[in-house]
């Protein structure tokens, strides 16, 4: 049987690839060879005839119209809303081939403004994530040790004062401690002044965030609460 290029075509006449046929081409194959078809495009065919009572004529007799190609795109209804291939919506459905309908987007569409409590909340909010990277951030000692001020480092100090008491050491003994900076031996008098330290940078942390949460709440004007600087005011950490 003479053997030629024919081009396999999906069920919307998309068309696929090109591939060996015979004379008597098969089902979705076309003999007419497409165009290359533009970037974001593929070549659709579309026949007057109708293959299923006259596939012959259909696979001869028609046109390669390019189309724009979506359908591997993400496709967007609303923002958070994607939109599935050839599924309902109000009525309409798009197949991912030609003109995106009026309803669809291939991005997703932006979140709409903040209205200004929500801008509010999210600025205070902001203060607060500012808060808790400088309050975890250590602290540099007079001494030069850096230590750190995490919960867990917190929690580390609090637990060598308060088991010195039980364990019998007074403040003039000394212990290994652990600083971000490396090893030192310190005295339990000196564990103490350095929990006494962290205390008081993490209050002023504390105070400092509220100050920001005060001012914040005070501020009306849309474009001023939108231009307000959470960075400022914080304690030094060394």
């Amino acid at each position: 049987m003479d053997r030629f290029t024919v081009w396999q075509v999906d069920d919307v006449g998309a068309l696929m690839y090109a591939c060996p046929g015979s004379r008597s081409v098969g089902w979705n194959q076309v003999n007419k060879e497409p165009a290359a078809a533009p970037a974001g495009f593929v070549q659709v065919w579309v026949s007057p005839h109708n293959q299923k009572t006259d596939p012959a004529a259909w696979a001869e007799e028609g046109d390669w119209v390019p189309h724009e190609e979506h359908r591997k795109d993400d496709l967007w209804i609303a923002r958070g809303e994607k939109y599935i291939l050839g599924v309902d919506h109000d009525g309409a459905s798009y197949n991912g081939l030609g003109p995106l309908p009026g309803w669809l987007t291939a991005e997703e569409p932006p979140a709409p403004p903040l209205t200004l409590e929500q801008l509010r909340e999210a600025t205070q909010a902001a203060a607060t994530a500012k808060r808790w990277e400088v309050m975890t951030g250590g602290l540099m000692l007079p001494t030069g040790v850096r230590v750190g001020t995490t919960i867990d480092d917190q929690n580390r100090i609090t637990s060598v004062v308060a088991n010195a008491g039980l364990a019998g050491l007074a403040d003039s003994d000394l212990v290994d401690f652990k600083a971000e900076s490396g090893w030192v031996q310190i005295s339990i008098g000196e564990v103490k002044q350095i929990g006494g330290l962290i205390g008081q940078f993490v209050q002023a942390c504390y105070t400092a965030e509220r100050a920001h949460h005060d001012v914040i709440a005070a501020i009306t004007d849309y474009a001023e609460l939108q231009g307000y600087d959470v960075s400022g005011g914080w304690p030094d950490n060394e």
